[in-house]
C-alpha cells in the first residue's frame, strides 16, 4: 500500500467492481486511455487479471486502486508495468473518475507510482505514452520533469480510429540527482 496526502493507492479487490466500472465504462473518462469503454465483462476480466498479477512470481503487474484517504471511496487506478526482462524499465499510468478530475490527484498518484519505481523496483527507466490532446497528462508529466521523447503519429488503432500518441521518460539517475539537488 503507498500513501499520498489524499490518496491510499492499494491492491484491487474483485469488490472493487462497481467503483471501477463506473469509471472504466466512460466514455469521457476513456477517450484518452488504451481500454474502453469498459463493458461489464472487461472489467471483471480487469479485476481478474490485476488481482492475479499481485501474486505472481515474479512480479511485472502493480496495479493498483486509488482511493480517497478522506472518504475511503476508490476514485480511480493506477500502476505500473515491467516492459522487458530485466526488470528495470516500466511503464505506467493513471486513470481518474471524471467527479475527481482537476484537483491535481493524477499528479499526487503519478508522483506516488515513480517514487515507487525508482525507491522500490529501483527501476532504471520509468516512461508513460500520452494521447495527443490529453493536455492534462502532458502537463503532469512535465510537472514530474519527464522528458518528452518523441511523437509516434498514428501508431495506435483503437475505437475505429488511428491515434497519435506522445511519449514521455525520465532515468532513475536523473531522478536521484533533482533529489540530491533538492536536499542541498
Amino acid at each position: 500500500m503507498l500513501q499520498t496526502e489524499r490518496l491510499i493507492l492499494r491492491e484491487l479487490a474483485q469488490s472493487d467492481f462497481d467503483a471501477v466500472h463506473d469509471y472504466a465504462s466512460d466514455p469521457l473518462v476513456t477517450r484518452y486511455m488504451s481500454f474502453g469503454p469498459n463493458t461489464v465483462d472487461e472489467t471483471r476480466a480487469f479485476l481478474t487479471r490485476s488481482i492475479e498479477s499481485a501474486t505472481a512470481i515474479p512480479r511485472r503487474n502493480y496495479t493498483f486502486a486509488a482511493v480517497e484517504r478522506a472518504t475511503g471511496k476508490l476514485i480511480g487506478g493506477c500502476g505500473l508495468e515491467q516492459c522487458d526482462g530485466t526488470g528495470q524499465h516500466y511503464t505506467f499510468g493513471y486513470c481518474f473518475n471524471r467527479n475527481w478530475w482537476r484537483r491535481g490527484l493524477g499528479k499526487e498518484a503519478a508522483g506516488a507510482l515513480v517514487q515507487y519505481g525508482f525507491e522500490r523496483l529501483h527501476a532504471h527507466r520509468l516512461w508513460a505514452h500520452v494521447f495527443v490532446g490529453n493536455s492534462a497528462s502532458v502537463r503532469i508529466m512535465e510537472g514530474l520533469a519527464f522528458r518528452q521523447e518523441g511523437l509516434a503519429l498514428q501508431s495506435l488503432y483503437l475505437r475505429n480510429s488511428w491515434h497519435d500518441i506522445l511519449t514521455f521518460a525520465r532515468l532513475r539517475s536523473e531522478w536521484l540527482a533533482a533529489r540530491e539537488a533538492e536536499r542541498n
